[in-house]
C-alpha cells in the first residue's frame, strides 16, 4: 500500500472550555489526564486567546487565518453566508489531503462544505426542525436509528444556561460519545489509507447545557470546589429570585454556581475520555498506522466566565472568556517538548497547520505560524492580541505583556488588569492614570477606522476598581 508522503493532522476544537479547565494549566480539582499527556508530549501555548470570544467570529478566524477586522464578524450572528477566498481544510485539500469534519462547524448555510470532503454535522446536541439556520442534525439522525424518539433536549437544560441535569440516557448515547465513535469510524475504516488526512474533531461541549453522564457528574459534585472568582472591583449585592437560567450578569444563586461548575467540569472530563479512546483506537497494538506521523492540535473557540465577577457566558475580553487552551502535539512527529508564553491566537492555527503540512498559504492572514515554538526556538508570538466583541456588552480588549486592557464602547469605561501578579483580574488598575496611556494608544492603532471613529480618548472613563456601569447597571 502506498503511504502518504505528508503528516496525518488532527485539529481537537471544543466549545466554551476556558484556558484554566485543565490540569496541565493550573487547576487541580478538574481531571482531564489525557489531554494533560498529549500537551506535555508536545508544546503548551500557555497564552493563546480568541479574538472575538464567540462561537461564529471565532470559527470564520480558524478556517480562514483572518482577525475579526479582516474577514469582517465582530458578533454573534447567526444565518450570514460567507465566502473566504480560501479556507484552511480547501487548501489541504488542494495539496492531496482527505478532509473530514465531525461535529460542529456553525456557518451558513448548513451542508455548505468549506473546503472539507465530507461533514458528519452536528452544531448542538439539542434540535431544532423548524430553525432555517439549524434544522440538521446527524447526531440526532443517529438517534432516531437507534430508536430514541424523545427529542435530546426534553431535559429542559438551556443551551445556554447555568442549570445541571446529568444526562437522561445511557452514556453511549451522549453527543459526546457519538463524535468519538464518528472519529473512530474515519480513522480506522472510512478514510483513503493512501492519502494523508485532516480531521477536524469538534465537540460541542462543554457550552451548555451542562448535561453530563450521571457518573462524571458525580464525580464533581462530591467535590470541594473553589467556586467563582470575585474581584475587589464587583458588589456582591443579595441574590434576587427571578434570575432567567440563562441571564449573562448575576449575582448567582451559590449553589446553582457549585452545581453548574461541577456540570462543566463533568463534561470536560468526559470529553478528555473520548479522545483517549480515539487516539487508543488510532494507535492501537499492531496496527501500521500507529508508526505513521500525527500532529495533534487542541483548542476551543472561546471560555466560559462561570460565574466569575458575577458574570455568566462569553463574549467578554475578561480571562475567563477570551483565555483558551493551545497546544500542538503528536506521534512520530519531531517536536521538542514545552511551553511557551508567546503571545498566540486562534489566527494562528492555519498559518501553523499550513507549514506542519508543508503547504504554500495563497493569500494573506493574519496569523503566524507556531512552528518555531515547535522546533524549540524562541516564538515571536503576537507583539499584542487585540480583540472584541460587539453586542449587548459590547467590548474591545488587548493583551500587552502583562497588562490586559478592556473598553466599553457603550459607556466609556475602561478597566486594566496587571495579569502577571493578578492572572484573575481581581484588582482594577485604571485609577493609575500612568498606566493607560501606552494602552490607550494601542487600542487606536489596532482599532480598524469604523471603530477607531468611536473611541474617544477625552471622553474615557476608567472604572477605578468599581464595577462598569454597561454590566451592573
Amino acid at each position: 500500500m502506498k503511504k502518504p508522503t505528508r503528516p496525518h493532522i488532527l485539529l481537537i476544537t471544543t466549545d466554551q472550555q476556558r484556558h484554566d479547565a485543565m490540569g496541565i494549566n493550573g487547576n487541580r480539582d478538574i481531571e482531564t489526564p489525557f489531554i494533560d499527556s498529549l500537551a506535555a508530549r508536545g508544546v503548551n501555548f500557555e497564552r493563546g486567546y480568541s479574538t472575538c470570544p464567540v462561537c461564529i467570529p471565532a470559527r470564520r478566524t480558524l478556517l480562514s487565518g483572518l482577525h475579526p477586522n479582516s474577514h469582517g464578524l465582530k458578533r454573534y450572528q447567526d444565518g450570514l453566508d460567507w465566502d473566504p477566498d480560501f479556507t484552511l481544510p480547501g487548501i489541504l485539500g488542494d495539496a492531496g489531503y482527505q478532509t473530514q469534519l465531525v461535529g460542529k462547524l456553525h456557518m451558513h448555510p448548513m451542508g455548505k462544505r468549506y473546503g472539507f470532503d465530507h461533514m458528519v454535522l452536528s452544531e448542538t446536541s439539542n434540535w431544532r426542525p423548524g430553525s432555517e439556520t439549524q434544522n440538521r442534525n446527524d447526531y440526532v439522525r443517529w438517534l432516531k436509528e437507534q430508536g430514541i424518539d424523545d427529542h435530546p433536549a426534553s431535559h429542559g437544560i438551556s443551551g445556554n444556561g447555568r442549570l445541571v441535569h446529568p444526562y437522561p440516557l445511557e452514556e453511549r448515547y451522549h453527543q459526546t460519545n457519538w463524535l468519538a465513535r464518528e472519529a473512530v469510524q474515519f480513522l480506522t475504516e472510512d478514510r483513503d489509507k493512501e492519502s494523508p488526512f485532516f480531521l477536524h474533531l469538534s465537540f460541542f461541549h462543554p457550552h451548555p447545557p451542562f448535561i453530563p453522564p450521571q457518573s462524571y457528574f458525580d464525580r464533581y459534585e462530591q467535590k470541594d470546589l473553589p467556586g467563582p472568582t470575585c474581584g475587589e472591583w464587583v458588589h456582591n449585592h443579595e441574590v434576587q429570585p427571578g434570575v432567567p437560567p440563562d441571564a449573562a450578569v448575576g449575582p448567582f444563586d451559590p449553589e446553582i454556581m457549585k452545581r453548574a461548575q461541577a456540570g462543566y467540569y463533568a463534561l470536560i472530563n468526559h470529553i478528555d475520555d473520548c479522545i483517549a479512546h480515539v487516539i487508543e483506537r488510532w494507535m492501537e497494538y499492531g496496527n501500521d498506522r500507529a508508526k505513521e506521523p500525527l500532529y495533534i492540535i487542541y483548542t476551543s473557540d472561546h471560555g466560559e466566565m462561570l460565574g466569575d465577577h458575577h458574570l455568566f457566558r462569553k463574549s467578554l475580553g475578561y480571562e475567563a472568556s477570551s483565555h483558551v487552551p493551545l497546544f500542538v502535539s503528536g506521534f512520530n512527529v519531531d517536536i521538542e517538548k514545552g511551553s511557551t508564553e508567546a503571545l498566540h491566537s486562534w489566527e494562528d492555527i492555519l498559518p501553523t497547520i499550513a507549514e506542519l503540512a508543508g503547504i504554500e498559504i495563497p493569500g494573506p492572514v493574519d496569523g503566524k505560524s507556531m512552528v518555531p515554538a515547535l522546533k524549540g526556538e524562541k516564538a515571536s508570538g503576537h507583539d499584542c492580541i487585540y480583540g472584541m466583541c460587539n453586542g449587548a456588552h459590547n467590548n474591545f480588549y488587548l493583551v500587552k505583556d502583562q497588562y490586559k486592557y478592556i473598553w466599553f464602547p457603550k459607556t466609556n469605561e475602561e478597566q486594566l488588569f496587571d495579569l502577571k501578579s493578578d492572572p484573575k483580574e481581581c484588582k482594577d488598575l485604571s485609577a493609575d492614570e500612568s498606566l493607560l496611556p501606552p494602552m490607550r494608544k494601542l487600542m487606536a492603532e489596532k482599532m480598524d477606522e469604523e471603530d477607531r471613529a468611536t473611541y474617544n480618548i477625552e471622553n474615557l472613563t476608567p472604572c477605578k476598581n468599581q464595577p462598569p456601569k454597561v454590566l451592573f447597571g
